[in-house]
């Protein structure tokens, strides 16, 4: 398939914590060994499964980096 398949990633990688989170939620989204569905990152950025165990862990989250912010960075 290709190497940006998750599960594809997590099968020959078989010790990453976050390959196999990875391939877990793209499992989830419908995204198989042989198939990616279109827009799978963008669906698993906006998840709304919030019982999911990995529901904090999933990857492609875009507001994480800005979540723990205090202050607004200030552009001179």
């Amino acid at each position: 398939m290709s190497k940006f398949n998750p599960i594809e990633q997590f099968q020959n990688n078989l010790s990453s914590r976050a390959f196999a989170i990875k391939a877990k939620c793209a499992e989830c989204m419908g995204c198989s060994p042989n198939h990616l569905e279109k827009g799978f990152k963008e669906s698993i950025s906006s998840c709304s499964s919030y019982s999911c165990p990995l529901h904090g862990l999933r990857p492609y989250q875009r507001e994480k980096s800005l979540e723990g912010q205090k202050t607004p960075v200030q552009n001179y």
